[in-house]
């Protein structure tokens, strides 16, 4: 069983999901924005407040955690392909660079 955790946000008079906890928050749970991280708790460096409902979430995730002895593995992010330079061999002008060119 994995438990994903979203932070609440409020913004004036609205109240949203969360990109990620704050620091401060994370600090009153004494947790580290490292250790955090490979939990797959996601944390928002950005964002600087802190709201007791979100410390209470990350309270009840630990024990939660703690009694069931789940260890929760980061999520793996989709890598977008490194952009840049295809390999000169597969293109016209690489080849000819290269001598890879077929000459009859």
């Amino acid at each position: 069983m994995v438990r994903f955790i979203t932070p609440i946000v409020e913004s004036g008079d609205r109240v949203r999901e969360g990109k990620g906890f704050s620091l401060a928050e994370l600090e009153e749970v004494e947790l580290s924005a490292t250790k955090a991280k490979s939990m797959g708790i996601p944390v928002d460096t950005k964002r600087g407040t802190s709201h007791d409902e979100n410390v209470e979430a990350l309270k009840e995730f630990l024990e939660e955690a703690k009694d069931l002895d789940i260890k929760v593995t980061k999520p793996k992010m989709e890598n977008k392909p490194i952009r840049g330079r295809a390999f000169r061999g597969k293109t016209s002008a690489g080849q000819r660079m290269r001598n890879l060119s077929r000459k009859k």
